[in-house]
């Protein structure tokens, strides 16, 4: 499964692409296989509403987590790149200090969070 990750390194916060590999396993027996991943500790699952029109030019983020975007669409501007993001999407931010990431919401949006 491919994902956005946003990593902060030397002062400055940038993209990077992971690739979370899958293989196959008894997940729910008796169940047949699955394609799985491993498992990832997590400490905390919440959910976010982010309205269309919301916007913050720059900020880290809180926790190291994992956000899964559910619905809506917007764009992530780390540095001078900025990506767009929509339903399906999945991305990993571990930039947690300044300067961070810039977040603009171009529909209504719902994400799940989990904190790592």
């Amino acid at each position: 499964m491919r994902y956005l990750r946003l990593s902060h390194d030397g002062g400055t916060t940038r993209f990077d692409e992971g690739d979370l590999p899958f293989a196959s396993a008894v997940f729910a027996p008796p169940a047949p296989p699955l394609d799985v991943s491993a498992a990832v500790p997590a400490r905390e699952l919440l959910f976010i509403r982010f309205p269309a029109g919301w916007s913050d030019p720059s900020h880290p983020s809180p926790a190291r987590q994992w956000m899964f975007v559910l619905a809506g669409r917007g764009e992530v501007t780390a540095g001078p790149e900025t990506r767009t993001w929509g339903p399906g999407d999945v991305i990993l931010l571990e930039d947690l200090e300044p300067p961070g990431h810039g977040t603009t919401v171009l529909e209504d949006a719902l994400f799940a969070v989990v904190r790592v």
